[in-house]
């Protein structure tokens, strides 16, 4: 299969136009990603025996989720910039052992998941207080989900490789597939057969696989640079060192910025079912905004990876300024969007009218602040796709992480602060101050680069 019409070469030509051909369909994945999330919720939402604590027990998991995933996504925003980097350099034997090296992490990583994820999860629910029913019905979902892990891991390594290499049609055409097979699964296992959140999460795996298997199809039989050959599926040591020296600081910055989340969820459940289920509802509608924020983080770390494999450290540059700036236009008009209909919006995802206000109170903070998130996002991209890690890691460890235990520690008890709006208030207070630490790291470290350039000095790396 010739797969060069699908990938894009980001190291020649005008930079926002090429911006916009990759960043759309990838937008499209991840909106649909959401969609399909969302719809998941509205089905629970509106058809469950006990809605508020089906949408409770879901929303409980998603932290802790995200939590048990980061280090692994993490090791694959590691492989896309290495793959890129290589692509960019024109190493073609370093390429093909990145993409091998990818699945192999995929397998191993989704596999361990699997089994810690079975084993801990009633355990790791109880710790956030969740109790009775919302305990139960988690654990079942949780488990059920887990089963998918390594299938999900490989749809998203793989999908890493042929961003990293220009290409992202296809894996929106991958998703779209599982995605409606999700959907179709979800109505008919929660509606007809009345598993309740059993269903979700069955629905969920099966798209999983299905998802993984289009790819490693694709893959395996491509006569590209992104091409599988199943008997080279091993671990690469020079490949799985600069993979792992790049996104274990990534894995480890999103273990800690989950952790966090998970803290403020632990808070949110002292409030009560109302309060999980709003901020569940809540998380919906920002979504659709936070894949475009995905999005072009992937777009900035892409180009900024190809450009600085192939030592065009101008047009690095060039491309997250770019991307920053067409994130923050899209941002400003969607929350705008989102405030003056966000009740109505919310009436989609749940009808009670509780869940609703505490939903809203979350957004009226969120909302008017999201471009910040959209600006830290696009410059820690840009810092990874021309290698630097650990550095962001630690600004957002510092900024975030530490910023909000604190806050919920210190502040939250406070009557005046013992509130979904008491506790949001720390999150656009948290993305200014990494917008201001990791935006001016990377302007400082690519300057630099361009300057020893421009000078004929050798530009080591950043």
């Amino acid at each position: 299969m010739n797969s060069t019409r699908y990938n894009i070469n980001m190291c020649e030509g005008p930079l926002t136009g090429k911006i916009v051909r990759f960043a759309l369909p990838l937008v499209a994945t991840y909106l649909l990603q959401h969609a399909f999330h969302v719809a998941d919720m509205i089905v629970i939402g509106n058809f469950a025996a006990d809605k508020a604590v089906s949408l409770a027990a879901i929303g409980t998991t998603g932290d802790l989720n995200a939590l048990m995933l980061n280090l692994i996504w993490g090791v694959s925003v590691g492989a896309n910039v290495v793959v890129a980097q290589s692509f960019g350099s024109g190493d073609r034997k370093s390429l093909v052992h990145a993409v091998h090296t990818s699945l192999a992490l995929a397998l191993a990583l989704g596999t361990a998941v699997c089994v810690l994820g079975l084993i801990f999860a009633p355990a790791m629910l109880a710790q956030i207080n969740a109790r009775g029913e919302v305990l139960r019905k988690g654990t079942i979902y949780w488990r059920i989900c887990f089963c998918g892990a390594p299938f999900m891991l490989v749809y998203n390594y793989c999908s890493a490789v042929l961003r990293a290499l220009g290409d992202t049609r296809r894996p929106l055409i991958f998703l779209s597939i599982s995605g409606v097979a999700n959907v179709v699964l979800n109505v008919l296992l929660v509606t007809v057969v009345k598993l309740d959140v059993a269903g979700v999460a069955l629905a969920t795996a099966f798209s999983q696989v299905l998802s993984a298997f289009l790819v490693l199809r694709v893959m395996t039989n491509s006569a590209g640079p992104e091409r599988i050959m199943l008997n080279h599926v091993r671990f690469y040591g020079p490949q799985v060192k600069r993979m792992l020296h790049i996104g274990i600081p990534a894995g480890l910055q999103g273990m800690c910025f989950s952790l966090s989340n998970v803290i403020i969820m632990s808070a949110i459940n002292q409030l009560g079912h109302y309060a999980v289920a709003g901020n569940t509802a809540a998380c919906q509608l920002e979504g659709v905004m936070y894949v475009i924020v995905i999005a072009m983080y992937q777009t900035a770390m892409a180009f900024a990876g190809q450009n600085y494999g192939a030592k065009k450290y101008d047009r690095a540059r060039n491309s997250t300024l770019i991307s920053a700036g067409l994130l923050t236009v899209v941002v400003v008009l969607l929350s705008t969007i989102d405030l003056i209909w966000g009740r109505q919006l919310i009436g989609i995802v749940t009808p009670d009218a509780k869940v609703a206000e505490q939903a809203l109170a979350r957004l009226s903070l969120t909302l008017p602040s999201y471009f910040l998130l959209g600006l830290m996002d696009v410059s820690t991209g840009g810092l990874r796709g021309i290698g630097v890690s650990v550095k962001p890691a630690l600004a957002t460890v510092l900024s975030v992480c530490v910023f909000r235990i604190i806050w919920v520690e210190t502040a939250f008890p406070y009557e005046c602060f013992h509130s979904l709006w008491g506790l949001f208030i720390s999150y656009p207070i948290s993305w200014g101050l990494v917008v201001l630490l990791n935006g001016g790291m990377f302007f400082f470290l690519i300057s630099r680069l361009i300057r020893k350039q421009r000078a004929g000095e050798p530009a080591e790396a950043a």
